[in-house]
């Protein structure tokens, strides 16, 4: 990969203002292939410390997205109407995670396109893999320029100490988040993510669209609705746990279904395990924009250990 890797700092997936405030990277680009790059840390860690999913939604979104968007023509665009991500091994804590896209298909007369991504760790290894789905929409790219003022970015948010989850049961844990007891983790404070209900193997949440979620088509990026589902989903996972046990989401699929617009009133997550079993858990997550509105599904597995 290092050998590929050219000088795209002035390219417009590089001054993608979201990109931007993720800390994402363009490594290469090509026609229908690119790679690019994001820093993991305390900043997008989970309630436990943890990289996980969410923590790179973003970059997991634009990696195929824009494998299949470099290949459309100025008066089109592309938005992506399912993801699905399979993960080989938990994510590092800290370190550089490298994208690579892909597009695998693309036709223009039925306007549906395929791209898979594969996310390595920052020695090569698979950490994960993407495939998603594409559909060629005429909303072109907004101007910008108004996104490209300086976003704050907020310190990250406390994680919680290692006692405090050896000592709660899983439920106990995020009830005590829900009441603001213990920290609910530096990504749900990214998202501002806060719980309205929960209980044994159900949440349900709300988060405020923010000017940083913004694509360049004026929607909040698909990447950030799989973040705020991947966190619900992690939410739900833990309240199934039992006292001082450990679980990792094992893959993750999202369909979406209509854009949310990033100057509407607060999304609501609800997250459901459809399935708990010993080992391994099937959950599922769907927003819904402030009416009532169906704005995307996803669902998981969630392996206890």
């Amino acid at each position: 990969m290092t050998e590929r890797t050219r000088d795209y700092s002035a390219s417009p997936e590089a001054r993608d203002p979201l990109n931007i405030f993720m800390g994402i990277n363009v490594c290469w680009v090509s026609s229908g292939h690119l790679a690019l790059s994001q820093d993991v840390g305390s900043r997008f860690h989970d309630h436990r410390g943890h990289t996980v999913f969410g923590s790179v939604g973003v970059l997991a979104d634009a990696c195929p997205g824009g494998a299949l968007g470099n290949l459309m023509p100025e008066e089109g665009g592309m938005v992506l109407s399912q993801i699905c991500a399979a993960l080989a091994v938990p994510f590092p804590r800290s370190g550089t995670l490298v994208a690579v896209g892909d597009m695998t298909c693309l036709d223009l007369d039925t306007g549906v396109g395929l791209a898979a991504g594969t996310l390595y760790d920052q020695y090569g290894n698979t950490v994960a893999m993407v495939n998603s789905r594409g559909i060629v929409v005429d909303r072109t790219n907004m101007n910008a320029d108004g996104l490209r003022a300086p976003l704050l970015v907020p310190p990250p948010e406390p994680s919680i100490l290692e006692d405090e989850l050896s000592s709660r049961s899983g439920v106990g844990i995020i009830e005590a988040i829900a009441k603001d007891h213990l920290p609910r983790g530096p990504l749900a404070g990214l998202l501002d993510m806060r719980i309205a209900a929960s209980e044994v193997g159900k949440v349900s949440a709300r988060f405020a669209p923010q000017p940083w979620m913004s694509s360049v088509l004026g929607a909040i990026q698909g990447g950030v609705l799989l973040s705020a589902a991947d966190c619900v989903i992690g939410f739900v996972a833990q309240s199934l746990a039992t006292v001082g046990q450990p679980y990792r989401v094992l893959d993750l699929r999202m369909d979406f279904v209509r854009s949310a617009h990033i100057q509407g009133d607060d999304l609501h997550v609800e997250g459901t395990a459809v399935r708990a079993g010993r080992r391994i858990s099937l959950i599922e997550a769907r927003l819904y924009d402030a009416v009532g509105h169906p704005v995307a599904f996803a669902t998981a597995s969630a392996q206890l250990l």
